[in-house]
């Protein structure tokens, strides 16, 4: 659930919209099928070489902890209290390739954040795999009806939803922060 809330999807819906927004709807669904499947891979390929990464700059899981829940929490505001108007959002002068529906909109630092922390929290990486991919079939899914969702609920609606989360995950950063605290307090002990 929290991969789904991270990546908010219902969110992000009228942003990635409005940036594609000159293109049918079927080309639209193309575009965020293919959006939605590379930030799929991006989040799958850290969680298997992301633990990697951050031994060899010798990262403690108390400082992921925090820092994820930093980044949480900051994700969590900018939900509660974001409104992007249209004329905000860069248009691309071509169809979007990676950057930036897949990432930083999709799999961005928060999502990866949470990946690592997770994996490290949990032996079992099909576990997690398994929880992505959970996670993905639905995040696909709004996505690629994300056209007729802006249309049936409208921007009022999706704002709501995302509020929704927004709450949901500062929560949830917040509960990050505190255990990351608690295994920083129990290492100074420790020493």
């Amino acid at each position: 659930m929290i991969f789904f809330i991270v990546t908010n999807p219902i969110g992000n819906s009228p942003t990635i919209i409005a940036l594609i927004k000159n293109y049918t709807i079927k080309e639209q669904q193309k575009i965020l099928f293919r959006e939605s499947m590379f930030a799929l891979f991006l989040a799958i390929f850290f969680l298997f070489l992301g633990d990697a990464f951050l031994s060899s700059l010798n990262i403690e899981n108390y400082t992921l902890r925090i820092s994820g829940g930093v980044l949480l929490f900051i994700v969590a505001v900018d939900m509660i209290f974001s409104v992007k108007s249209e004329s905000e959002i860069e248009k691309p002068k071509q169809q979007p390739y990676l950057v930036p529906i897949a990432t930083p909109l999709l799999s961005g630092a928060a999502l990866l954040a949470v990946i690592l922390l997770y994996s490290k929290q949990e032996a079992n990486d099909f576990k997690i795999l398994s929880a992505i991919l959970l996670a993905w079939i639905a995040i696909t899914g709004i996505l690629v009806a994300s056209p007729y969702l802006l249309s049936f609920l409208g921007r009022k609606g999706l704002l709501a939803f995302e509020q929704l989360m927004g709450m949901l995950l500062a929560m949830m950063s917040v509960e990050m922060m505190v255990s990351g605290t608690s295994l920083f307090l129990t290492s100074l002990s420790g020493a």
